[in-house]
């Protein structure tokens, strides 16, 4: 069973709740993610209300492993975040929001009174990912086309044109 929270009693009365995932409770991070070295870390803490909203800090750690872009091997990737949301009851209550409201710092999404750990915690991982993961000291074995090395060797045609221009 998932851990819920009452995310709003939380930023109330400002608690911590800590804890671990494992990636089975992430099935949508297991698409992205071969493998969690270890559990991910999560810590969520009650902020009290900032501009009228309940608000609450979101903390998480994770070494995952993905493949490499360069060369397809297992490459650890670690991802360590923390976020600020401020939360609303509903969407239209969100979307009713000035836009200038909005702080760089801070999210605003619907809370919940059951919300899922997982499943926002997952979320976010998911945004922290590289979009190309690669090793640091990976080089890829790669030979160039022939015909890519000929083309590039191929004198510029506008580059006559700039010398006739200039007599």
């Amino acid at each position: 069973m998932s851990l819920t929270l009452d995310i709003f009693e939380i930023a109330r009365t400002r608690q911590t709740v800590e804890g671990e995932l494992q990636l089975e409770e992430m099935p949508e991070l297991a698409a992205f993610v071969e493998s969690l070295e270890g559990p991910l870390t999560f810590s969520v803490t009650g902020l009290g209300v900032i501009e009228r909203l309940p608000a609450a800090s979101l903390r998480f750690a994770a070494d995952v492993v993905m493949q490499c872009a360069r060369c397809n091997e297992p490459v650890v990737y670690s991802i360590e975040r923390e976020l600020m949301f401020r939360f609303t009851k509903t969407e239209a209550e969100a979307n009713a929001l000035p836009l200038d409201e909005e702080g760089d710092d801070e999210e605003v999404i619907v809370g919940s009174r059951s919300l899922s750990v997982a499943d926002w915690v997952q979320e976010e991982a998911i945004l922290s990912l590289p979009a190309m993961p690669v090793h640091e000291d990976c080089e890829m074995d790669f030979e160039p086309d022939p015909e890519e090395v000929v083309m590039s060797e191929k004198p510029n045609p506008f580059a006559a044109l700039a010398a006739l221009k200039k007599n």
